[in-house]
């Protein structure tokens, strides 16, 4: 079910009378003047954007999303921003229930009517981009754009050699630490060993960590792992892959470990837990049970050469390959406005994430403030993550390696044997997968 978001009509509608109003004003012809890259460009060290020279620019932009009510303000505020600069550029924007996106845009991409932009997960991207359903980024961002990016969440973005999207905002597993039951954040993994051991009193638990694959997994690369070659073969199997077991077997000298359930949640919210890995989306509700003051997101422990890392995950903005035809100068000069430090700041305020990195993000000044401290000690986290390859090989690489885990754990395989396993079936299940045209 599709819907027009009715406050952005109304806003769009009454800033289009406002600035039509102040245009005429100052240029009576009712032709605005904008930018257009027809002479040579100049480039934002915030953002990477061109400084070009003044054509006419009018168009409208249409964008599909599932945000929630809280999130789309922070959008019509940036579309509000976009509008000023141009105001002949309309936007239409839908909202449609996240479960019926995916389905709906595809069948509007085949009737040729898919909006100018998707705002989705990356997950679908590398199918979406098979369909021909979404236009490669490879040719319009600037390597100073894909510098200031989250490098994990920009990395699942690329998929058979094109950029299928570009992360909007980001998020992804972090280690969550109670101050006031763990006082310092461990900067190494003995240290975290040693401070969870001696919060460990009465029903006091100094840390708890999940070893299912989907928190557990981003240690891999964490340590100078690698989860699947390009070609989306197994690269696990290697001395890499069994000292990332190591890890996972060395957390139980911290205390008792899980294997997907929520009972270290429940006891982080009952306030009886120190640390824990979990999905930064938790962070409101963790806030809110033990108080924003004693919550802290901690940068990942050093582990022998490498660290501790979480999978990091992001919300994408893709392109419709027509609007490269159409009006990619406004379309792509929006995406752009997008990942300013400004626009991602105003993220921030909405809760999400900003997709730019922490450096990029104070360098613009002002701009680019973030207000929120936990916000803050996300990005900074998860720009030390692991990322979470946005491809269909995924759907088996889970479940093998989750067998795989469980039967070191339970003391069924050896850690060499266990992922041996799990390579042979994964390369199986890729070899009954058509071959794709050339």
């Amino acid at each position: 079910m599709m819907k027009k978001n009715k406050s952005v009509s109304f806003v769009l509608a009454l800033l289009a009378i406002i600035l039509t109003a102040c245009n005429l004003q100052n240029n009576p012809s009712g032709e605005q003047l904008v930018e257009t890259n027809t002479a040579p460009l100049a480039t934002s060290t915030a953002t990477g954007v061109a400084t070009p020279t003044q054509v006419l620019l009018s168009g409208t932009i249409s964008i599909w999303h599932s945000w929630q009510d809280e999130q789309v303000p922070v959008l019509l505020q940036q579309i509000a921003a976009f509008q000023e600069e141009y105001p002949g550029v309309q936007f239409d924007v839908t909202y449609i229930p996240s479960i019926d996106l995916r389905a709906s845009y595809e069948q509007a991409a085949l009737n040729g009517q898919a909006p100018s932009l998707l705002i989705a997960p990356a997950e679908w991207g590398a199918a979406l981009y098979d369909q021909s359903f979404v236009a490669d980024f490879s040719s319009l961002v600037s390597d100073h754009l894909i510098n200031s990016l989250n490098p994990a969440a920009f990395e699942a973005s690329r998929y058979s050699d094109a950029i299928t999207g570009l992360p909007l905002h980001i998020f992804g597993n972090v280690i969550f630490r109670n101050k006031k039951i763990i006082p310092t954040a461990p900067a190494t993994f003995d240290e975290l060993i040693s401070f969870a051991q001696a919060a460990n009193q009465g029903e006091t638990i100094g840390a708890l960590f999940d070893r299912g694959f989907f928190f557990s997994g981003g240690h891999l690369e964490g340590v100078g792992g690698q989860l699947m070659f390009p070609d989306g073969s197994p690269a696990f199997n290697d001395e890499k892959g069994l000292e990332w077991l190591q890890l996972l077997q060395d957390l139980e000298k911290a205390g008792p470990t899980e294997y997907a359930n929520e009972n270290d949640v429940q006891l982080f919210l009952a306030d009886r837990l120190g640390l824990m890995i979990e999905s930064s989306r938790r962070q409101g509700d963790l806030a809110e049970a033990i108080g924003a003051e004693s919550l802290a997101i901690d940068p990942w422990p050093i582990y022998q050469d490498g660290t501790l890392s979480g999978f990091v995950q992001s919300e994408n903005v893709y392109l419709n390959p027509q609007s490269l035809e159409e009006d990619q100068m406004i379309t792509w000069r929006f995406v752009q406005s997008l990942l300013s430090p400004e626009a991602q700041s105003s993220l921030a305020k909405g809760g999400l994430i900003p997709a730019l990195l922490p450096s990029d993000m104070s360098s613009a000044g002002s701009e680019g403030q973030i207000d929120n401290a936990l916000i803050t000690q996300m990005m900074q986290a998860l720009a030390g993550g692991a990322t979470f390859p946005a491809r269909p090989e995924m759907a088996f690489y889970i479940p093998y390696l989750d067998i795989a885990l469980q039967s070191v754990f339970n003391g069924e395989a050896s850690p060499a044997d266990a992922l041996q396993i799990a390579a042979d079936g994964i390369k199986a299940e890729l070899a009954l997968l058509p071959t794709p045209a050339p």
